[in-house]
Parts: C-alpha cells; structure tokens; sequence
C-alpha cells in the first residue's frame, strides 16, 4: 500500500472506533494512530475474523449497558451517550441495516414495542415530547450499520433537535421526482399492501372458520 491507501485504511479504522464506547475507543484510537502500515494490516486483519457490529454485540452480551426489554427477537437498551435522559435504542437482535430488509412480522414487533412504551417514557421522563429517529445509510447519519430505532425525550430548548437546511426547489423538479415516485408506488407499493391485505383478510376469516367449528358442536 502507498503512503495515501495507509492514510485513508487509518481513517476508516479510526471511524469504527468512534461506534465503541469512549474508555474502550480512547485506547484502540491511539494504537491505531501509531500504527505502521504492517501493524494496521495485521489489525484489520483480526478485526475481520468473526468480527460484529458494535450492536450485535450489545444483543450477545459482550459490551454491558442497561436493558430495558428483551425477548427473542428484539432489544431495547439505553443509550450510553443519550442525546437527553430516557434515550433509548430498539433494535431487532438478527443484523439488518435497512429498514426493508427486515420481515414484516419483526417490523411490526418492533413498531408496537415503540407505541406502547413512548407513553411510559413521557410518564417517566416527564418529557414533553418525543422524538423517533432511524438513520439509513451513512450519509443519513448512520453510525452502526444495524438497523435502530432511537426513541428521544424533548424538552423545551433541549438542543437535540434534528433539523436541516430548507432547499428552495423549482416546481418542474417537484414535479419530476413526484411523478416516478408516485407511478413506483403506484407500481410497487400499492401492490405489495393489497395483497397483504388479502392474505390477512384469508387469514382472519379461516381463523373465524375453525372457532366457529369448534364452539357449534357445543351450542344446546
């Protein structure tokens, strides 16, 4: 590797680490700058056998925090560097990175998770509101490579907000995304939600079939 290739391998090792929590990262961080190129090979290296994202190792155990839900397929936890008290990350424990990647039942698993404890941490937290961020992609802002839900209490001025720069963007250009977005949804999506639609309609009515069956026997 030349000098470039070595500079930009310490870079990128250098931003894995800043996914670790700070007394395990300040240590690697400075091994890793005063790496030689052998050294920092021979670290990938090791770092890419059986290596996990920093998540999959929360939901094996190997890096302590505090648990707040667990069952068998997903995990919530606080975060340890909370934008605000009550932080907390729902994740599912088999590694996704994308929203659609993820089976719809565990998607809706963890979306009701996310409904029924955001009144709880309003209760708790005496928030005053509550903020649901997921970043897709490292160019959203997507640290950990495994997908997450943040659930963040609000409070007045608080500092956490999760604004951007409003574009002023000409009509024609609205219009064009608009109209292949919509003909894609169109397409896709409207497709794919009338035919679940159907297939738990079937469902609900062979589930009805088989109580009926079941209570008409006993019916004086």
């Amino acid at each position: 590797m030349d000098k470039e290739e070595i500079e930009n391998l310490r870079k990128k090792l250098l931003e894995q680490v800043d996914k670790l929590p700070e007394e395990q990262a300040s240590s690697l961080k400075e091994q890793i700058k005063n790496a030689s190129p052998k050294q920092l090979e021979s670290f990938v290296k090791q770092s890419d056998k059986g290596n996990e994202c920093f998540f999959c190792q929360l939901v094996s155990g190997k890096i302590d925090t505090v648990k707040i839900y667990e069952d068998n397929d997903i995990l919530a936890v606080l975060d340890i560097y909370p934008a605000n008290p009550g932080h907390l990350l729902i994740l599912p424990k088999k590694h996704f990175q994308f929203i659609y990647e993820i089976p719809d039942s565990l998607l809706n698993k963890l979306f009701l998770f996310v409904k029924t404890i955001e009144p709880i941490m309003i209760k708790i937290t005496k928030a005053q509101g509550i903020s649901i961020y997921i970043a897709q992609g490292q160019a959203a802002g997507q640290k950990v490579s495994h997908f997450s839900i943040n659930l963040v209490p609000r409070f007045q001025d608080d500092g956490a907000g999760f604004e951007w720069q409003k574009k002023k963007t000409e009509k024609k250009d609205l219009e064009k995304i608009g109209k292949e977005l919509r003909e894609a949804a169109e397409r896709e999506v409207k497709d794919k939600i009338e035919k679940k639609q159907k297939e738990q309609k079937k469902k609900e009515s062979s589930e009805a079939e088989k109580i009926s069956k079941h209570i008409k026997p006993r019916i004086p």
